[in-house]
């Protein structure tokens, strides 16, 4: 397969004008006072669940999982950028949530940020590295139960170091989510979370990319801890959503995160733990939950891996104990701009003693 992907500039009147696969739109003006980059990424989908039962028929869901449109740049001063992503997917679209990011970040110095408006918290390492950058179909199950997904309020970000860099990031938010507009009490939530590189930094941001795309030419290692405590939350999953909670009623939430990364010459493990205890587990979702993976990108741009996960409630949790065994295989056509995605789950509910089998297929095209 021959694929040809050049860049393109030109000039119009006073902008330069660039376009490039996997890049986007990007127009900039010739005294850098502003640029706007728009790109676009779509994920087709197909689902195939079976539970291993003979009286249960499989379930088959087609659909488009993701659809974003992206516009980002700075203003004013290459130090002061925007960003803004919208989803066109039909779930969202069909509840009116069609706002993911919308925020203005300032970076006075390199080693410092600030940012205010709509984005992704500080959580976990799977849900703050892009959709578009998974290996897998779709992230772990330790994620989707607990991630913090995204919030309204301040971020501060900072970026210490050279051999050894220590990348501390802190939120104030709403505690309920992206687009939470009922009158309410408002009860804010806070979040730390400090990622520590000790060989140094990846390149082109691989940390926050779930293959070894640069193949590392020595290994590099990222680990991060965070915890979240969400101020008498206001839904059952705090930031994503679930039944709402009377004030009269609500208790805090607390959340503790930790994960890692290893990357070497296309070899990827990564590794994740997140707790979350409430004080009254029958309002709210609690337990624990955690997952391992190892993948290896061959020089054909063909990779494979596999990941296991595990969720049980614990002292203080109310979820079911699930084992999962995922083996996964990706075709890159053009980085992760464009490719093929497949990957097969077998789940093993302890609760309620089932077992289940889950194929899903994905085609990624990012502009």
């Amino acid at each position: 397969m021959l694929i040809i992907c050049c860049v393109t500039t030109s000039k119009a009147g006073n902008a330069n004008v660039s376009l490039k696969f996997g890049n986007g739109l990007t127009i900039s003006d010739a005294d850098s006072s502003m640029s706007l980059n728009f790109g676009i990424m779509i994920q087709g989908r197909i689902d195939v669940n079976k539970v291993f039962d003979k009286d249960i028929k499989p379930t088959t869901v087609l659909q488009m999982r993701r659809v974003r449109m992206k516009f980002k740049g700075y203003f004013l001063h290459d130090k002061l950028d925007y960003n803004i992503q919208l989803s066109l997917s039909p779930s969202d679209v069909k509840l009116s949530n069609v706002l993911l990011d919308g925020y203005v970040r300032y970076k006075p110095i390199k080693q410092f940020a600030v940012q205010f408006g709509q984005g992704k918290m500080p959580g976990d390492r799977e849900e703050t590295a892009s959709a578009e950058r998974q290996f897998f179909v779709e992230r772990s199950t330790t994620n989707s139960y607990f991630k913090l997904d995204r919030d309204f309020g301040f971020q501060f970000f900072g970026n210490l170091g050279k051999k050894f860099i220590f990348k501390p990031r802190l939120s104030i938010a709403t505690g309920e989510g992206r687009n939470y507009n009922t009158v309410d009490v408002q009860h804010l939530d806070y979040t730390a979370r400090f990622d520590f590189l000790p060989l140094g930094d990846f390149t082109n941001n691989g940390d926050f990319t779930f293959q070894d795309m640069e193949r590392e030419q020595k290994p590099k290692i990222g680990f991060g801890v965070g915890y979240d405590f969400n101020n008498k939350a206001a839904l059952q999953r705090g930031q994503t959503g679930g039944n709402a909670i009377a004030d009269s009623a609500r208790k805090n939430l607390h959340t503790v995160y930790a994960d890692a990364i290893v990357k070497y010459n296309g070899f990827t493990t990564t590794g994740g733990y997140i707790f979350r205890k409430a004080q009254d587990n029958k309002l709210y979702l609690a337990g624990q939950s955690f997952y391992a993976t190892a993948s290896y990108l061959f020089k054909k741009n063909a990779e494979i891996g596999a990941r296991f996960n595990r969720s049980f409630s614990g002292k203080y949790g109310n979820i079911n104990t699930v084992n999962e065994y995922t083996f996964g295989f990706a075709y890159y056509v053009f980085k992760n701009a464009f490719k093929l995605q497949t990957d097969y789950t077998i789940s093993q509910n302890k609760t309620v003693h089932n077992l289940a089998g889950l194929w899903r297929f994905q085609m990624q095209f990012a502009f």
